[in-house]
């Protein structure tokens, strides 16, 4: 059964959008004021436009209501439920932004297009006949008495048992229908041409309705095929194959309205597939990948970690003295605990954790860069007071090997050109924020 191809894009571009569309630093305020002023309003209300292109709150909605946070979003407070459905409806634009692009560029025209868009039509028309099957599977009376008297008592394997009738009751209905779909089609199976040999082009069966199987559709998506592909799996996938194209002609022969999916598919998709079509130019080969990563050493530069103990006092007198007495012997951290005047070292008994280089006070870190694990620093002067700090542990400073991190330095090239794009595809294609409208009228209101 064909799978639609989208699903697996649909979030991809999450980081790249959150960041990247200009001029909306007041999202995530304009969403929290607007969520609460549109309380009771209808879906239709319009949070963006994208050229001629509406975003509605009922967009907004299901697009959260689909994704990865649906689970996590009501647990949520009302912060960052604001902020997600700021970033979530920035998508939306994003996504009708690279929409009116590949239309623009006609891939809705590309044959590769063209294909998914017919298998992933004839896969929600079969999808909407096999339930129409499982429908009509109902226990008799009789049964679902012989059942309980089998089963008293035990709820769980009365409930396996019920499953498994439903599901045999459901194979024998699949293999009428199939046949009775095969005689109403007229479909004509050509298995003297079952064998390796057959082209791509040999059609193996046909029937009215544009029903067609030809060898090389068994071939299309199978991977794990055989070199030479016996009768046995030519004819196991005849059957699978026949079974999808007979259920989901017999729907579309019903009259299935599918229009809301499909409308759905062409939003997800075309703009999928534009990203798919950029990221091949922006990042086209191992040659681009090598030459970005050597022009840009920070990237897979891992700085130096230490884990610190410190003791800070308020005179440099106290820490003098503090420092002889360690030099003598006395622990550091034994003296943090019961003299230092930063609450979390005194607390902790002057153990600080790890700090990442760049992270800390430039002078502090000149101080761990200098000294052996285990050995007590000058005196260091801070707004916060006088420090003294040494090392219980060390990870230097590396730089990643370009294998290493090969994906991650063609995601840095995709965010950087990414960005630049959808800035170009705002001017071409205006967007106009209705939310902040929205929100500024609910102030006023308020």
């Amino acid at each position: 059964m064909v799978k639609p191809p989208y699903q697996q894009q649909v979030f991809k571009q999450m980081k790249l959008i959150k960041h990247s569309l200009a001029g909306i630093v007041l999202m995530a305020g304009a969403m929290s004021a607007f969520s609460g002023a549109a309380a009771g309003k209808t879906d239709n209300q319009v949070l963006a436009t994208v050229g001629k292109e509406a975003v509605t709150a009922a967009d907004l909605k299901k697009a959260i209501a689909s994704s990865p946070y649906a689970t996590q979003f009501n647990t949520l407070n009302e912060d960052a439920q604001a902020e997600l459905r700021g970033d979530f409806l920035k998508r939306l634009v994003a996504f009708r932004l690279f929409g009116l692009e590949a239309k623009a560029q006609g891939l809705d025209k590309d044959p590769a297009y063209v294909k998914e868009e017919r298998d992933y039509k004839l896969a929600q028309y079969y999808r909407f006949y096999t339930q129409k099957l499982r429908d009509q599977i109902k226990l008799p009376a009789d049964v679902e008495r012989r059942l309980q008297a089998q089963y008293k008592g035990q709820a769980d394997a009365l409930t396996a048992a019920r499953a498994a009738e439903k599901v045999n009751r459901y194979r024998e209905l699949k293999l009428l229908t199939l046949r009775m779909l095969r005689e109403r089609m007229h479909v004509k199976v050509h298995e003297d041409r079952f064998n390796s040999k057959a082209k791509p082009d040999t059609v193996l069966l046909e029937g009215d309705n544009g029903i067609v199987i030809r060898y090389g559709d068994l071939l299309d998506g199978e991977a794990n095929r055989p070199a030479k592909p016996t009768r046995e799996w030519i004819e196991d996938r005849i059957y699978k194959h026949a079974e999808f194209l007979l259920f989901a002609k017999a729907a579309e022969k019903e009259g299935v309205d599918i229009r809301q999916q499909m409308a759905a598919f062409r939003r997800e998709r075309l703009p999928a597939m534009l990203m798919e079509k950029l990221e091949k130019q922006w990042a086209p080969d191992e040659k681009t990948l090598k030459d970005y990563y050597n022009k840009h050493p920070g990237l897979s530069y891992v700085p130096a970690r230490w884990h610190v103990g410190q003791l800070v006092v308020s005179t440099y007198a106290q820490a003098a003295a503090m420092r002889k007495r360690i030099l003598a012997g006395e622990s550091l951290f034994r003296l943090a605990g019961r003299y230092s005047i930063d609450p979390y070292g005194r607390s902790h008994n002057g153990d600080m954790g790890w700090l990442q280089e760049g992270q800390g006070n430039p002078k502090i870190e000149a101080q761990l860069k200098k000294i052996a694990d285990g050995e007590v620093s000058e005196i260091v002067k801070s707004a916060k007071g006088y420090h003294l700090v040494t090392v219980l542990a060390r990870r230097p400073a590396m730089r990643r090997t370009y294998a290493s991190m090969k994906d991650r330095v063609r995601e840095a090239i995709i965010q950087q050109k990414y960005a630049a794009y959808l800035a170009r595809l705002q001017k071409k294609y205006p967007v106009e924020w209705k939310v902040l409208a929205n929100a500024r009228e609910a102030k006023k209101g308020g």
